[in-house]
């Protein structure tokens, strides 16, 4: 087994005048779940597809299993992948779809891989389950993927979510080293979506096979991924696990984009015992960032915020006035301005019944030096 199922040294990909991928190293390793992640046209479905060859890098290379396949086609390459849309195919059975992975990769009618695939056979051979290798690898997927029985019906018949356990069996039954996954739980609804982040890591885990996966949901990242790649404008911002990527932020961008977060920019200077940023003549005290120049800015999540006694003896303690509010059951998320004018966004827990804050109040905010992290550009 080689130690990365994946790796892309220097790929950039341009479309006339627009950089999509700019100087890409990447590496995952066998087995793991790594999220591309980041906002519209930031390059991450551009890079998946240089992975699968759909489209081939203008600049560097790309290994499957350390083997170079910057110019293979996507059939010759040891991949699959599941798209947003599905792409199942109307006219098939479901027994038919998942068996068109065997036909694509070359399964002939004696169960043996070939290059010449077997075309409507296949059909034959499901539908009449004459072929033994055929039918027990596509009944083995729709049991992995929890559809059993399902063989015979048609995809029209099925629900979104079912579609999509469809797709990944179809895509799972050549036993790939890698799967790619272009936003495939998009089109379903927020309930549905989050059961399914559950089931698809599981079912990652039970396989122990690469998955590769794209996506723009901050929450979907973070719940599944073994590592995330946080994109922006072509190339990776931050590389590392999801805890990583939370609460240590490399950068202004990443800190912004994952989750919700205060961010303020100010002159940066080191102390004895630390280091301060100070805006609009406040000061705050922040962690000392070795590669900080004269100004910089610190990042602090609305949950790491205290309030009321819950501040005493913290470094930095504000008052401020609660001027909006969102209800949302166990958490009240709460914005305040200081007299200077700033805003923080602050996260409460309600515990009990009549402790929820209203605007207009003035209440105490603050947090401790090592629960914000600071940022250079």
């Amino acid at each position: 087994m080689t130690e990365y199922d994946v790796r892309l040294e220097g790929v950039t990909k341009r479309f006339d005048d627009v950089t999509a991928v700019d100087d890409v190293d990447l590496r995952v390793e066998s087995g793991q779940f790594l999220t591309l992640l980041g906002p519209s046209g930031c390059g991450k479905t551009t890079l998946l597809r240089c992975i699968d060859g759909f489209e081939t890098p203008t600049e560097g290379a790309v290994y499957i299993q350390d083997e170079e396949v910057t110019h293979v086609p996507p059939f010759e390459r040891n991949t699959s992948m599941v798209f947003q849309s599905y792409a199942l195919f109307p006219h098939m059975t479901v027994g038919e779809n998942v068996a068109f992975g065997l036909q694509m990769q070359g399964v002939d009618a004696d169960g043996e891989s070939g290059r010449g695939g077997v075309g409507q056979a296949v059909k034959r051979l499901v539908r009449r389950g004459s072929n033994e290798e055929i039918e027990t690898r596509v009944e083995e997927m729709l049991e992995l993927v929890e559809l059993p029985g399902t063989k015979d019906r048609q995809v029209s018949e099925l629900s979104g979510g079912q579609q999509q356990r469809i797709a990944l069996a179809r895509a799972l039954v050549t036993e790939p080293a890698v799967l790619l996954l272009d936003e495939p739980l998009g089109a379903l609804d927020l309930k549905l979506r989050k059961n399914m982040q559950v089931e698809l890591k599981n079912l990652q885990e039970e396989l122990d096979t690469t998955f590769v996966y794209v996506t723009h949901d901050q929450e979907e990242a973070l719940t599944m991924s073994d590592r995330i790649a946080v994109m922006n404008d072509g190339h990776v911002e931050q590389l590392g696990t999801a805890t990583e990527i939370y609460e240590e932020p490399a950068t202004e961008f990443v800190a912004d984009f994952i989750g919700e977060t205060n961010l303020v920019r100010g002159d940066y200077e080191e102390t004895d015992d630390g280091a301060t940023i100070r805006r609009n003549g406040r000061t705050y005290h922040v962690p000392r960032e070795p590669d900080a120049g004269s100004t910089a800015a610190f990042a602090i999540r609305p949950e790491k915020i205290r309030i009321g006694e819950e501040t005493d003896g913290l470094a930095n303690v504000l008052e401020a006035e609660i001027v909006d509010e969102i209800y949302k059951g166990n958490v009240g998320k709460f914005v305040v301005q200081l007299d200077d004018g700033e805003r923080f966004t602050v996260d409460m827990q309600i515990r009990d019944q009549g402790s929820y804050l209203q605007p207009g109040e003035t209440i105490r905010i603050g947090w401790s030096t090592e629960n914000c992290v600071v940022l250079t550009e």
